[in-house]
């Protein structure tokens, strides 16, 4: 079959289709309309004379020719961008689109300023950033850089660069600190009300400092599953909080809230950009951005602890 105009366009649209099981879901991630969207898998379809999805008023679902065909378009698609990219890093500009996957609150408050000073400084730079707390699959979604927290990453064929410690802060509001008192050791943390995650059933801390890593059971009257919620919460004075620094750096600054135990600031996590070899310019300058907002985020929380 001759290869005709806009086949490319529509092979995008039918495997967005077919990876989120939705046309408005797809239409929404290429920045089209539902309709545009639908009608490009429908002349896909037209043009290859087979059924490629299963549509119903609630899923949408691969046929068998549609498993076949997604399998294999993904690998022409993927060559093609591929070709593009070589292309355009002749020159060493930064150019072309540059997909991003970042954790929510990280990539909300960190990631999401460095992207905006990307685009800012190479226009030529298309950003398309998912904020999801989902491990994504870099090859399988197209994912450019995915920017991770672990205690360490050794991917397969991938490259896993260290950009920054995962630090945590001991925090409470000084209205707290004040009606309650300032704790000195880790193990008068039991006679506090602490604000905590609600991930594990018996709410835990990992503390690392001078002796190494503590992991200390606590308790208190809020749990949450939302980082953003339990600051607040410690703002509010309710009582301590084990959060991630940049989470709590502006409240620090202002004095809303307060450190306490600084010794124990340290994690075993670290944050890593993780991306393929070798780097194209869009993805090395991103990397270099983050990592020098990281760095300064970092040097802040410093002069804090001072």
């Amino acid at each position: 079959m001759e290869p005709a105009v806009g086949d490319l366009g529509e092979m995008r649209a039918f495997l967005e289709v077919a990876r989120l099981q939705s046309f408005s879901a797809a239409a929404k991630a290429l920045g089209l309309t539902s309709s545009s969207v639908s009608k490009q898998v429908a002349r896909l379809e037209e043009r290859l004379r087979v059924q490629l999805l299963r549509r119903t008023t609630r899923r949408v679902s691969l046929t068998e020719a549609g498993d076949l065909y997604a399998e294999r378009a993904g690998r022409i698609l993927a060559d093609v961008e591929e070709a593009q990219r070589a292309v355009a890093d002749l020159d060493g500009t930064p150019r072309g689109t540059l997909r991003i996957s970042a954790p929510t609150i990280l990539g909300t408050i960190r990631v999401a300023p460095a992207v905006l000073a990307c685009r800012a400084k190479y226009p030529e730079l298309r950003i398309d950033l998912d904020i999801t707390d989902r491990i994504v699959d870099l090859v399988a979604e197209r994912i450019d850089v995915a920017v991770r927290q672990a205690a360490e990453i050794s991917p397969a064929s991938l490259v896993a660069r260290r950009l920054a410690d995962d630090r945590r802060v001991l925090c409470a509001s000084p209205r707290y600190l004040r009606r309650h008192g300032t704790p000195r050791r880790l193990e008068d943390l039991a006679d506090h009300d602490c604000i905590t995650h609600n991930m594990e059933p018996v709410p835990r801390w990992t503390l690392v400092g001078p002796e190494g890593e503590r992991v200390i059971q606590v308790s208190g009257t809020l749990r949450s599953s939302d980082t953003l919620t339990l600051r607040d919460a410690a703002v509010a004075g309710i009582g301590l909080a084990n959060l991630p620094d940049y989470v709590v750096e502006e409240h620090l600054e202002s004095g809303a809230l307060r450190r306490v135990l600084p010794e124990y600031g340290a994690s075993k996590r670290a944050i890593f950009a993780v991306y393929a070899a070798p780097a194209r310019a869009a993805v090395r300058v991103f990397v270099e951005t983050l990592a020098k907002a990281l760095g300064e985020g970092a040097a802040k929380m410093e002069k804090t602890a001072r």
